[in-house]
This record gives C-alpha cells, sequence and structure tokens, in this order.
C-alpha cells in the first residue's frame, strides 16, 4: 500500500503497549483508526488523548474472544469510515509456568485470546477489506516464540506458533485469489516498558516497522536481532534433520 493516508484500519489491544504504538503511527501516516480493547477507562482515556492532537480515531470495547462482538466491530468500522482497508490483530496475554502444570483455564485464557482472537479478526475483516475493492493489508502479530521455543511459556508459544503458520495460510489463499491484500506477521523480541526495562526494543519501534511492513508489503516482521542466532540453529536443526529420514 503506496498511500495510507485517507485510508481506515482497525487495531485490537490497542490501549497500551504496541497496539498504542501502532494505532500512533497509523494516525500519523494519515489514517483514520478504530481502536478495540478490553480495558475500556484505559482505552477511552487513549482515544480521548489522540482526538485532542488532530487524530482521527474512535474507540470501541470489545473482547476478542467474542466472535460476534470482533464482527459488530468490524462492521462498525464500517459504519463510521465508510470502508476498511487495514487490519491489526495484535491482542494478547502470557501466562507462565510449565507446560502440564499451568491449569486447562490458564492454557484456554492464552489460546482463546491470542489465537483465536487473531481467527475471529480474520473472519471478521478480512470480508470487509475485500468488499473496500482497494489494496488492503492483514498485520497479525506473533512473538519471537513463533520462531523459537523457551521454557515456561507454552501455551503462549503454541499461539505464536499458531499465527505464524496461519499468516502464511492467509497469505497464499488471498495470493491465490488475486486480491490485492498483503499479509504481515509481526514477531517482536523483548520490548521494553516499564515493567520491562531490560527490554530490547521500543513499541515505537515496533511500531516503525508494522507501517513500512503495510507499505512494502513485508511477509515477517522481525523488529530487531533479539536470539537471531537461536533462531538460525533451530530452523537449521529442522532442515538438518530431513537428512536423518530412513529409507522405506
Amino acid at each position: 500500500m503506496d498511500r495510507l493516508e485517507g485510508r481506515v484500519a482497525v487495531v485490537t489491544g490497542a490501549a497500551s503497549g504496541i497496539g498504542l504504538a501502532v494505532t500512533e503511527a497509523l494516525v500519523a501516516s494519515g489514517m483514520q483508526v478504530l481502536m478495540a480493547d478490553v480495558d475500556g477507562g484505559r482505552l477511552r482515556a487513549e482515544e480521548e488523548r489522540l482526538r485532542a492532537a488532530g487524530a482521527q480515531v474512535a474507540s470501541d470495547v470489545v473482547d476478542v474472544r467474542d466472535p460476534d462482538a470482533v464482527d459488530a466491530l468490524a462492521q462498525g468500522v464500517v459504519d463510521r469510515f465508510g470502508q476498511l482497508n487495514v487490519a491489526v490483530n495484535n491482542a494478547g496475554i502470557v501466562r507462565g509456568g510449565r507446560s502440564w502444570e499451568l491449569s486447562l483455564e490458564e492454557w484456554h485464557q492464552v489460546v482463546d485470546i491470542n489465537l483465536w482472537g487473531v481467527i475471529h479478526g480474520i473472519r471478521a475483516f478480512v470480508p470487509r477489506i475485500l468488499d473496500s475493492g482497494a489494496e488492503g493489508h492483514v498485520v497479525n502479530t506473533a512473538s519471537m516464540a513463533a520462531v523459537i521455543a523457551r521454557p515456561g511459556i507454552g501455551a503462549y508459544t503454541v499461539t505464536k506458533h499458531g499465527i505464524l503458520g496461519l499468516s502464511d495460510v492467509l497469505r497464499a489463499e488471498l495470493t491465490d485469489l488475486g486480491a490485492p491484500v498483503g499479509v504481515s506477521v509481526v514477531m517482536p523480541g523483548m520490548i521494553k516498558t516499564g515493567m520491562n526495562p531490560i527490554g530490547t526494543v521500543t513499541a515505537a519501534t515496533v511500531a516503525a516497522n508494522v507501517v513500512d511492513a503495510i507499505r512494502r508489503n513485508r511477509p515477517y516482521v522481525f523488529t530487531d536481532d533479539h536470539s537471531a542466532a537461536d533462531v538460525e540453529a533451530r530452523l537449521g536443526s529442522i532442515v538438518a534433520a530431513r537428512a536423518e529420514v530412513l529409507p522405506a
């Protein structure tokens, strides 16, 4: 998408962190943005702040685990702004603990928000993007946990691997359809926040990469070189394992 000015986006998990930074970067590029988050108080506060600065934004309190709510969000974008061009499926959580010790409730919380939230977004947003008849883009926020495995975040890792695979499938499907809609999967490293001062990259840096990915149709978006050697070693070991196949 060479031109973002005047286009319309929806961002989930938009009240804080990466989602808020992406919202700020999109409005700075001239886009209209519908912000969605489950935290209504913080969402309204950020919407008011951005509107006071001249941004064209609106907000809806949405739980991405609810497919009907996400579908209503998608229709709300079209009703408010006339079309939908960019969807950023960003809402997510993490729960730490050994895979066999996490409660089923914790497993469901992570999978339902991180993975089903993206699935609900794709089902709701992609048809509206296609209906616009214009160029579009889908951004799905994964993590370095999509390409490496770390102990203690099994549920999170499962969802981020799923997002990577789903993004690749969606891209292939849209290409097969001949649709002018790109798909990017974002894999940030350790994000620097007030709670994590040792992070290697800021949310603003992630957001800048997201906007660049939309403009240049980057399928895989890494935001720093965090764990690059680990990623290469893991993928290399997978490829090398092909040589160990026993003959029929």
